[in-house]
């Protein structure tokens, strides 16, 4: 029950931020590689404040920076960052979030691959989402079109994160001292990869001014600063979800960030959903539900 509650409540924060999302990458067309590295160095800063109120026992300390395997999965979740960036650029919230559903009927071949046993029922479900999924892919070739390509990045984005999870999280300690850790070094990694990134790619004449206007523009201060919150609650109940165990259970309630993001996105953004899409999303989240209770 507890991977159902946390994996829940990082659904409901990841949504939240899929409205930041959707302002800051579609509608106002900010840089997705400004905004990412913003949106992660903070949420590390906020962690990082956190780290001295640990026990000391209970503190991994700086060998946990130096875990490959936990910075090869921040690497990938930050990859699940930018396809879902890259989505957000060219969708509405809804066809993002039904797009990020194709690759469930997936993950359940990679978790195999790493070495879980997947029960048959597994199977059924994530076919049963993935059925839900293509329901609301309807409409004109236009609008396939539009969605497909979106959907091929999230899709191998997601399946590359769920493998490498499943390689770090296997054996790691579940307490809540520990994932707090895991957490703040994973926003570490996560940074490091954006800056990386910035630098190589970002448009350095207006790099600095892009940076700026994240501090001295009023609203946009606001909004980085609320997100790096949702982040926070985010990433923990994140990590808390996926140290739990049951991370074939998790990853299609993680992966459901469709229903709360509608309702969001229809309040503060007026990206009112099809009638099609609505019964998609509230399909897949009953059956994320249904999965996980029985």
């Amino acid at each position: 029950m507890e991977t159902v509650l946390y994996s829940l409540t990082s659904v409901l924060l990841r949504s939240g931020n899929s409205v930041f999302d959707r302002l800051s990458y579609g509608l106002r067309r900010q840089s997705i590689l400004v905004l990412n590295f913003a949106n992660n160095f903070v949420p590390f800063l906020l962690l990082a404040a956190l780290t001295p109120l640990l026990p000391m026992a209970d503190r991994a300390g700086w060998a946990l920076y130096g875990n490959a395997r936990l910075a090869l999965f921040a690497v990938s979740v930050q990859g699940v960052a930018f396809a879902f960036s890259y989505g957000f650029r060219h969708l509405t919230v809804a066809r993002v979030n039904i797009a990020s559903r194709v690759g469930d009927v997936l993950i359940p071949l990679v978790l195999m691959l790493s070495g879980r046993t997947v029960h048959w029922t597994e199977y059924l479900f994530a076919l049963a989402v993935s059925g839900c999924s293509l329901l609301a892919a309807g409409g004109g070739s236009d609008s396939r079109r539009a969605l497909w390509l979106p959907a091929f990045f999230i899709t191998v984005a997601v399946l590359v994160q769920s493998l490498c999870g499943e390689l770090f999280f296997q054996g790691q300690p579940s307490g809540v001292a520990s994932n707090l850790e895991v957490s703040t070094a994973l926003m570490f990694w996560r940074s490091a990869a954006c800056l990386v990134l910035l630098l190589l790619f970002g448009a350095r004449g207006t790099l600095g001014a892009q940076l700026s206007e994240l501090v001295v523009d009023g609203r946009a201060r606001t909004n980085l600063l609320v997100r790096a919150l949702f982040t926070v609650g985010n990433q923990v109940a994140f990590v808390m979800a996926l140290a739990a165990g049951n991370r074939v259970v998790a990853w299609p309630i993680l992966n459901s960030v469709t229903l709360f993001s509608l309702v969001f996105a229809n309040a503060f953004i007026q990206e009112a959903p099809a009638r099609r899409e609505v019964f998609a999303v509230v399909a897949i989240v009953a059956l994320a539900v249904l999965k996980a209770a029985l």
